[in-house]
C-alpha cells in the first residue's frame, strides 16, 4: 500500500511523498527500504532517520523529519491497525484430518479446518470459519461460534459455549469442575457442578489457563477480555468486558468484576467480592474485599495505592531511623 493510502486507514497526516509503497512493518533496528516503523519521541524519531525505513509513523509534536512521516495521535494504536490490514488471516479452507475424530451428530459449520488428533463428541456446533488444531478436545454439546481459534491441546468440557472470534491457547482447559467441596463427619463431599463457561466475543485466552464452569450458575468471561498464561478462573465468576488480566492471576468462585478492569500479574481475588468498573489490580496483590469503581489498588492485603505508598514510606523510614538495642528500638 502506499504511504498515502495507509495515511486514510489510520486518518493520518501525511509530511513528505506519500507515494511511497509500503510493503511491510518492523521496528527501528531491522528496518529496511519499503518498511514502515514507528517513533514516539525525538530519540526513537533520529534512529529511525538512521535506519533504511521508508516511512516513518510518529505522533503529532515531534519535529519534521527528511524521511516521509505520517502523523496520527496514538502511533502504536494505527501501527496495530496498519499490522492486522498487513496481516489479516487467510482462511485454511475446509479440511478434516483423516486423524480426526468428528461425531456423526456435530455441526461443522463451512471453511471449517480440524487437524490431526482432534476429538469432537456428539451434539457440538461448530460454526463457520472455525480452526481447530492438533490434539484439541471438544466434549460433548459445546457451541463453536464463527472465527474461533483453538490451538493445539485445548480441551473444552461439556456444554461449553464460545461466542465468535475467540482465541484459545495452547494448553487451555475450558469447563472443568469447580473446586467445590462439603466437609462432614470427617469426610468430604463433592458439590454439584451443574453450571457451564460462557465465552463472549473477542476474548482470548492464554497458554495454560483454566477456566472452571459454574456449580448452580455459570463462569462467564465478557466481550473483549484477554486473560494471559497460566490464570486461574474459579467456578461462578463473572468478569465483564475488556478486562486485561496477566499471567499467574487467580481469581476465586463467585467474584463479580465489572468492565475494563486491570489486574497486573499473579494478583488474586478472594471468593465472593464485587470489584467494580475500571478498576486496576496491582501485581502481585491480594484483594480480600469488594472494590469500588475506578480505583487503584496494590499490596497485600490490597488497599488504594494511595495508602500502601504510604505505609511503604513509613516502613521504609523506620527502617533507615531506628535501629535494635537490647530488644528495644531506639534511634540510629
Amino acid at each position: 500500500m502506499k504511504i498515502r493510502e495507509l495515511a486514510r486507514l489510520i486518518e493520518g497526516m501525511v509530511e513528505g511523498n506519500d507515494d511511497i509503497e509500503i510493503k511491510g512493518l518492523s521496528g527501528i533496528e531491522k528496518a529496511k527500504s519499503g518498511d514502515l516503523t514507528f517513533a514516539i519521541d525525538e530519540d526513537k524519531l533520529a534512529g529511525a532517520e538512521k535506519s533504511a525505513a521508508s516511512c516513518i509513523l510518529t505522533n503529532t509534536t515531534t519535529r519534521k523529519s527528511s524521511k516521509a512521516l505520517i502523523r496520527v495521535t496514538n502511533p502504536k494504536l494505527s501501527f496495530l491497525i496498519i499490522y492486522n490490514t498487513f496481516n489479516a488471516p487467510k482462511d485454511r479452507g475446509s479440511f478434516i484430518h483423516p486423524m480426526a475424530t468428528v461425531s456423526d451428530s456435530a455441526h461443522v459449520g463451512k471453511t471449517v479446518w480440524i487437524g490431526p488428533n482432534v476429538s469432537i463428541e456428539e451434539g457440538v456446533n461448530i460454526g463457520d470459519h472455525v480452526i481447530i488444531e492438533s490434539n484439541s478436545v471438544v466434549k460433548k454439546n459445546c457451541e463453536i461460534g464463527s472465527f474461533c481459534h483453538i490451538y493445539p491441546n485445548v480441551t473444552l468440557y461439556e456444554n461449553t459455549k464460545l461466542q465468535k472470534n475467540v482465541t484459545l491457547h495452547s494448553g487451555a482447559v475450558i469447563g472443568s469442575d469447580g473446586f467445590g467441596y462439603v466437609k462432614d463427619k470427617g469426610k468430604i463431599y463433592k458439590f454439584p457442578q451443574l453450571g457451564k463457561v460462557i465465552i463472549e466475543d473477542d476474548v482470548e485466552i492464554g497458554s495454560n489457563t483454566t477456566i472452571d464452569r459454574g456449580s448452580l450458575s455459570d463462569t462467564v468471561i465478557g466481550a473483549g477480555t484477554k486473560i494471559d498464561n497460566l490464570c486461574q478462573i474459579a467456578h461462578n465468576v463473572r468478569i465483564g468486558k475488556n478486562a486485561l488480566i496477566a499471567a499467574q492471576c487467580g481469581i476465586s468462585g463467585s467474584t463479580v468484576i465489572g468492565d475494563n478492569v486491570t489486574m497486573g500479574g499473579q494478583a488474586g481475588i478472594v471468593d465472593n467480592v464485587t470489584i467494580g468498573d475500571n478498576v486496576t489490580i496491582g501485581a502481585k496483590s491480594a484483594v480480600i474485599g469488594s472494590v469500588k469503581s475506578d480505583e487503584i489498588v496494590w499490596g497485600v492485603p490490597a488497599r488504594p495505592i494511595a495508602q500502601t505508598k504510604r505505609q511503604m514510606a513509613v516502613l521504609s523510614w523506620l527502617t533507615k531511623n531506628f535501629r535494635k538495642e537490647g530488644g528495644r528500638l531506639g534511634k540510629g
